[in-house]
């Protein structure tokens, strides 16, 4: 951001960013590290994230989509013993 923006100007920039999280922000909501963060990031069809002005962050869409991938179904023909 410029130095030369509005108070207003910033509010708004922070309502766009309404939707996002910052790495500590999304580590404390979920109950993880903030390294467990960046492993889940590194996997095949990891963590998606967006980097913007040097910070990372996550919107919560996505982050909600790709743990709804990660949704697993008990296998039906395996009998309960």
């Amino acid at each position: 951001m410029c130095c030369h923006q509005t108070t207003k100007e910033r509010q708004h920039m922070s309502q766009l960013l309404d939707d996002y999280r910052t790495r500590p922000a999304l580590a404390a909501e979920l109950g993880v590290s903030e390294r467990t963060l960046i492993r889940w990031q590194h996997e095949p069809n990891g963590l998606p994230y967006v980097e913007l002005g040097g910070r990372i962050l996550y919107r919560l869409a996505s982050v909600r989509a790709w743990i709804e991938s990660k949704e697993r179904r008990p296998n039906p023909r395996r009998k309960v013993a």
